[in-house]
Parts: structure tokens; sequence; C-alpha cells
């Protein structure tokens, strides 16, 4: 608030209302001059109070609310000395490097996080977000304040007005996910990762600089050193790094499990969790009515092989539909992808089973091209012709083979699921906005830059894997946290540790790629996997949503809905547009009808849902 302005603690309090299963454990407000700072607290290092927060700490000069993790904070702790320690929580641990060395300490901290450290004698508020963006922050001027917090559902508990940014709102029914600082709503913005906004308290003015990029971890001279190095010994450098960030994240007092879709990357961080913790429990889920897209017997295969237990959700049409509503209603925005429904389930199932932190594969896939999707042209033009014909010769007979294990109907509607294309139309092909058209620009350049040391198709593809890790990423980034948040469960993402990023980013391409996408990551998987399971094509966890929405849902709740006022449709061009939805599209479209009623009318989960099935 300005100088001499009280936060509303009303206010505060139904923020931290807002915000209870993100920190069922404990929570706190605290109100220090114009500043009021809420924390509601997921107990994992040092759970008992002397890890509470909003922490002050022992100079009197910082006072701290947190979200997340710092996985370094025993080193930090050994630089800090030691005495004066009340407890033995990594928020403590950082609220004293905040004392000791002020904003230097954001760079120190290797972990997930989002948080607000108040200078006091500074006069100043930090809103820090870590690298990547794992953990999320929002910000909105609201009345003669400025509010933050973690989920845009708590800025709207404090007040902020419930309304639609239009554009916004198109895109991510069109595209799945707008880059940037805007969010579909109104006046509420997107703080980016890697970024630290500090807040002048006399003002409220805000200045925000990047303390992180994933371009400047780009190395030449590192990458001129692992140039001319064997396969096997850059597979020993990964696997060493990627060994280290795994043992880093399995950090905590409480229980720690695991996700194993089947799939290399998850795979091969439950093969290292093991090693550590030889009980440690893997989660998946199954997609029991739609085969095509059902892996389960994958993670079997892995679990079984490291001799470890799998816990499976089972994921139906019934299941499926009754997850969906609270899906969206944590995700916060209209779902791109279908997996936000089990995977909430698989975090609901873990947290019956006592755990709290699962560690998951993500960004693997973004390090080390595994999205046949994405920068594909790049990737065709860096191959040789020969190998790309035996790379496709080798998915083929992949496709085939699991048509045939899973053939009839099912398998056949999967294919063809893969090969739909959406008809054009202003639902699906609205204007780029010019904030995602600069965001991505800006991504793009500093791409090109960092690789400015290679040229041709190398370049090409090298900038265009790096771009996804602010492109794609996020969105995945999204989902994973909202939706194991909605059952109180931290993720973890061993492959986004700083050192293993910087690690892929300056290997040569030809370890990422060849013979295989994701080349290298694979060698590490025939080490250490059962077989079979490193040469597996990448199959996505997706399945065909209008299997379960289409017959289910009543037509009127999308023709007559929110959303097509909200978009600005005439009845006759939006009934075109919603009757030849492709399975993602029609995904979108349905959720963003949804997320209207749940966000923009603050319809209750149980309203929505009544209104929505028949």
């Amino acid at each position: 608030m300005p100088p001499g302005r009280v936060p509303d603690r009303e206010a505060l309090e139904r923020m931290a209302s807002a915000l209870a299963h993100r920190g069922p454990d404990d929570r706190g407000v605290e109100v220090i001059g114009s500043v009021g700072l809420v924390q509601t607290r997921l107990a994992i290092v040092d759970p008992s109070p002397a890890g509470r927060a909003p922490i002050r700490g022992p100079a009197g000069r910082w006072w701290l609310t947190y979200n997340g993790e710092v996985f370094n904070h025993l080193d930090l702790r050994a630089r800090l000395g030691p005495d004066g320690w009340r407890g033995g929580s990594d928020t403590e641990t950082l609220v004293r490097a905040l004392d000791a060395w002020g904003e230097a300490a954001i760079e120190r901290c290797n972990g997930l996080f989002a948080y607000a450290a108040l200078d006091g004698p500074g006069r100043r508020l930090l809103l820090v977000r870590d690298r990547f963006g794992v953990k999320p922050l929002y910000l909105a001027h609201h009345g003669e304040g400025l509010w933050f917090a973690s989920e845009i559902r708590a800025l709207l508990a404090a007040g902020v007005p419930r309304r639609a940014r239009r554009e916004v709102l198109a895109y991510h029914v069109a595209y799945g996910w707008a880059n940037g600082h805007d969010t579909p709503v109104e006046g509420v913005q997107r703080q980016l990762p890697g970024t630290v906004v500090t807040v002048d308290l006399e003002t409220l003015e805000t200045r925000g600089r990047r303390w992180y990029e994933p371009a400047a971890a780009v190395d030449p001279e590192l990458a001129g050193a692992l140039e001319g190095r064997g396969r096997a010994e850059l597979a020993d450098r990964l696997e060493a790094e990627l060994r280290a960030s795994v043992e880093r994240r399995l950090m905590a007092d409480v229980p720690v499990g695991t996700m194993c879709s089947g799939g290399l990357d998850s795979s091969l961080v439950a093969a290292f969790a093991r090693e550590r913790h030889p009980r440690i429990v893997a989660y998946n889920a199954s997609i029991a009515d739609q085969p095509a897209a059902d892996e389960a017997h994958w993670a079997e295969r892995v679990a079984s092989g490291l001799g470890i237990e799998l816990r499976t959700v089972r994921t139906d049409a019934a299941a499926w539909r009754a997850g969906l509503v609270p899906a969206v209603a944590h995700n916060e925005f209209p779902l791109m992808h279908e997996s936000s429904v089990p995977m909430a389930q698989i975090a609901r199932l873990a947290r019956a089973d006592g755990v709290k932190v699962l560690l998951s594969g993500e960004g693997a896939d973004e390090l080390f091209g595994g999205y046949d999707f994405l920068d594909r042209d790049p990737f065709e033009a860096f191959q040789p012709r020969r190998m790309l014909i035996e790379q496709r010769a080798r998915r083929l007979r992949a496709r085939i083979g699991d048509l045939w294990r899973r053939r009839g109907r099912g398998a056949l509607r999967g294919l063809r699921r893969r090969l739909e294309r959406h008809p054009p139309s202003r639902l699906t092909r609205p204007p780029v906005t010019e904030a995602a058209a600069a965001y991505h620009a800006g991504v793009a350049e500093r791409a090109v830059a960092a690789y400015a040391h290679h040229d041709g198709a190398r370049r090409a593809l090298e900038t265009g894997l790096l771009a996804q890790l602010s492109t794609f990423l996020p969105h995945l980034l999204n989902r994973q946290d909202k939706n194991t948040m909605q059952e109180s469960i931290e993720t973890r993402v061993p492959f986004l540790d700083p050192a293993v990023v910087a690690l892929a980013l300056n290997l040569p391409l030809e370890a990422r790629t060849r013979p295989e996408r994701k080349g290298v990551l694979r060698d590490l998987g025939a080490r250490h996997l059962p077989g079979g399971v490193a040469s597996r094509i990448k199959a996505g966890f997706g399945f065909d949503v209008r299997e379960y929405l289409l017959g289910a849902a009543r037509p009127g709740f999308l023709a007559d809905g929110r959303l097509r006022d909200e978009l600005r449709f005439d009845r006759s061009e939006w009934e075109s547009a919603i009757g030849t939805l492709a399975s993602d599209q029609a995904l979108r479209t349905w959720t963003a009808e949804v997320w209207c009623r749940l966000i923009l009318d603050g319809q209750p989960v149980e309203t929505v849902e009544a209104e929505l099935w028949r």
C-alpha cells in the first residue's frame, strides 16, 4: 500500500484461505507498515514451527514469505556460519542469506521458488521467481495497492476485478498458451521466470530485471571442450550431473515419491532416485478405456526392472469428467493438455499415501529435442539424409508394431487423432497478440545470439531447442505445479537443475539428436533401464477428450455459454466454429467456457459441474 496506509487484514486472510491447498500445514499473516505478507505452508524441510513464515531475519532488515525449496541450502548455511540458527528449514537459510548478501543471494540459490522479500530500511520489496518458473507468481495493481500471489485466485479473493483480457483469452483458446506477462484476466500480470521485480515502497513503482537467462548458459568455451569427447564420456558427464541433481531434489524431512509414466525421462529419474531411496514409490496413471493411449504396461516394466513399487490411478471417462472442472479451477487457464486431470489424480493418490513431494521428468524433451512436432524443419535439415531415412523407418516400424499390439478401432482412432488438422476459423486462428509476438521475438533473438559461434542448420536447431525452454516449457510447468499443488504435492524437476541445463545446452548437437532424438539420454537409459524403454518412441500422455466430452456434456453449455460473448461471435459463426473441433481444440474451447464461469463469474466448482454434465 502507499506510505501511511495499512493493508486490509481481512483481504490478506481471504488470500490465505484461497491458497490453503498450497500450504495446508500452517499459515501466517504479518503486517509490517504498509506491507502485508501472507504464507500458507507445505512443511517439507524441518516441518517444526521453527520453519514457519513469514519470517524475519535475525539482523532485522529482511522479512520473507516464501513458496518453494532451495536445494543447496545446507551449502549456503555452511558459508553463513554455525551460530544463531533457530531450526533447520531452508526458509530460515534464505532469509539469513538475504541478511548476509542482500540481492546477491538470489543467484546463489539452486531451487524452485517464488518469494517476496521486504527490505525495511531500503524501502523496497523484492519479488523473485526461479530460473524456469517452476513456481508461479502474479501481480496486480488494485485500488491504491500492489498485490501479488502464487495464484490468480488469491488476487481475486483480495478484490481484483473479474474481467477478461479478450485477446489473450482468444489466444489461449486457439494456441493453448500465451507466453509473456499477460494473463486472460485484465489487470493481472505474470512475473516472468528468472526475474526479480523491485517495488519502491514510496511510489509502488516496479522495476524488473532478469537474474537468470537460459541463453547465458551457452558457453562456447565449454562447447569447444566437449566437442572432441567420445560419446561414452559425454554420457558419463550427463549421468553425473543428472544423478547429482536427483540427489539434491530428494532433500526432504517427509516422504518423497516419483512419477513414472514408463517414458525415458521419468524412468531415468526414478532409477537414480531409487539408488538413494531403495523403497521409493513410483506413481503413474492408466487410461483404462482408451488402450491406444495407455502406457501403463511400460511403467510396470520399468518398476519391475528397478524393483520399486508402482502405484497406479485408473483414469476412465467417469474419473476424467469428475476431475475436469477442479483441474481448470486450479490450473487457472483453459487446459492445454488433457493430462492435467490424471496428473491431479496421481497427486491425490500420492498424498493419500503420505507423500508430499514427487519428482518428474519435465524439461528433458526441450533440452534433448524430444518433440517431433517442434523445430521439425531445422531437425531434418541437420540430420544426414541417410540417418533421417533410418530414423523415419525406425519410427514407422515402431508405430506399426504398436498398432499391431493394440490392434483394433481404438488404436486407429488414436492414429487419426494425431493426423487431424484444425479447420481454420476465427476461433482457431485469431490474430497473434502484440505482446506474445514481442515475447517470442525476444526469446528468438537471445537464442540466435547465444549460438553465434555456430551457423547453418546446426545453429537453427540449437536455437530452436533453446527457445523451447522459454516458449513451450512454461505451460507444462504451470500445469504440473498447479495440478499437483491442487492436492498439496510439490513436484521437483531434476532436468532443470542449472548444471544439467548448462551441460545439455553445450553438448555437441549430434549427441543430443543422433542416431535418434534424445540420443545421449537414450544411452543413459540403455545403461540403467529395462530393455526397450530407452529406444521407444515418445508417445506423450494424450488421449481423445471428445470420447469423454461429447455425449456427456450438455451442448448448450458451450453453444449458449459465456465464452461466445467474450470472444464476440454471432450465433451462426460460433455454431460453425465449434462444430468441427479436433481433440485438442475441443479441450481448449470447452475448458475456456469452464474457465469463464469459474474465473469471470465466480461460480463454485459444483455449480459449473451441474451445468456442464448431463
